[in-house]
């Protein structure tokens, strides 16, 4: 038989056994519980003895972590802001590839443009709404 072990205070899915019923007592299961099936703790939680499918993820590009005890998403400030930061330093490295040549034969609206869009990206982090509100600035349509 397969159990879904869980945490019975925040319905939290711990792991899943495949045993028989008189090993079931051998497991030692301290402040959690258990039911019969098999439900995969990525997409259900469990609420009064039953399965609940978890609420879809909002895909707004932020990261998420799932609330126990809301049992809803919730923004993960630190990693979105990290997503944020590592998509931020790709754009600066197509910037700081630049040969230094090919920089010499840009046009001074050319140059001043491509300066100005690295300082703006490296002010992203400085932005009122960052992480979470990102107003990411133009790249110049000949880089």
């Amino acid at each position: 038989m397969n159990y879904t072990i869980y945490d019975a205070t925040t319905g939290q899915i711990l792991s899943v056994v495949q045993t028989a019923d008189a090993d079931l007592a051998e497991l030692n299961l301290q402040d959690q519980t258990w039911i019969e099936g098999f439900y995969n703790g990525n997409d259900y939680y469990i609420d009064s003895g039953l399965a609940v499918a978890m609420p879809a993820q909002p895909g707004d590009g932020s990261a998420y972590v799932f609330d126990w005890s809301t049992r809803c998403w919730i923004i993960d400030i630190d990693q979105t802001a990290q997503n944020a930061r590592n998509q931020r330093n790709s754009l600066l490295s197509a910037v700081d590839r630049v040969n230094p040549v090919w920089y010499a034969s840009l046009t001074a609206e050319q140059q001043s443009a491509l300066v100005t869009y690295r300082q703006q990206l490296l002010a992203v982090p400085q932005q009122a709404g960052f992480p979470s509100t990102i107003d990411w600035p133009a790249k110049p349509t000949w880089l």
